[in-house]
């Protein structure tokens, strides 16, 4: 099976984020990691509604979070009502403001702390919908390269934490069913020590697509690498350690 490379910050991250008893642990310690000033993460039930955020986590100042909930300002909050409607990640500089509502929120969050450069990850979980998002005083070319050196990274820290939130929030009974039937196939004959030259033979898939199950089986684990994730299924007795079929 083949090896994957992953580098020191996003391992570290994994064990901060494993380690943690609460996702708020989990969030304090990305941010020192990868050197940001505050991290929030948002769960919404569904898609229907953008601004259903029951639950939410952030590192942001008290003060600024009563301030916050007490205007109501999620329902202009850009960057939410982006997040949780786009699919791939964005710099808040994608974000174009021409609402004199926005403008003044913005305004009112920087002379409250929040710092002027953001990165947000959109998360995709059947019915419901997350977003990660990660705030930076630095200027703004130092921000476009710590995109650049660590955009693949923080979206696999992204699907980490959503995996932190969805155990803090139902533990083991997830009302959403994991793994679909072909991730947990492809999971199982990876744990018999295929690649996925040999899966897609077997199950007459192409490598690209036995490479996107692999992947997003590894995110709804909660798994920086192939083999934590199939040690992790088999555990969970999701596929059979040797059986010719998963379970």
């Amino acid at each position: 099976m083949t090896t994957e490379f992953h580098s020191k910050t996003l391992l570290a991250a994994s064990v901060r984020i494993s380690e943690a008893t609460e996702l708020t642990d989990a969030l304090i310690a990305l941010q020192k990691i990868y050197d940001i000033d505050f991290t929030t993460y948002h769960l919404a039930h569904t898609i229907s509604d953008i601004v259903d955020t029951p639950f939410v986590r952030t590192t942001y100042q008290d003060a600024w979070v009563a301030r916050y909930l007490l205007r109501g300002y999620v329902r202009v909050d850009p960057v939410i009502q982006e997040g949780l409607v786009r699919q791939l990640p964005f710099d808040w500089r994608e974000i174009a403001v021409k609402d004199s509502a926005v403008r003044a929120f913005m305004l009112d969050a920087r002379k409250h702390g929040v710092a002027q450069n953001g990165f947000s990850i959109p998360i995709i979980d059947k019915s419901r919908r997350a977003l990660l998002t990660l705030n930076s005083s630095v200027d703004g070319p130092a921000w476009t390269r710590r995109i650049t050196r660590y955009r693949s990274e923080w979206i696999e820290v992204a699907q980490l934490i959503h995996r932190k939130a969805v155990l803090q929030l139902y533990g083991t009974r997830d009302p959403i069913l994991l793994l679909s039937q072909r991730e947990l196939e492809c999971l199982h004959w990876a744990a018999l020590g295929n690649d996925a030259t040999g899966i897609s033979t077997i199950l007459n898939l192409s490598q690209h697509t036995v490479k996107t199950y692999l992947k997003s089986a590894r995110y709804k684990l909660g798994c920086i690498t192939l083999a934590a994730a199939t040690t992790k299924a088999r555990h969970l007795r999701l596929i059979h350690p040797y059986g010719n079929t998963p379970i």
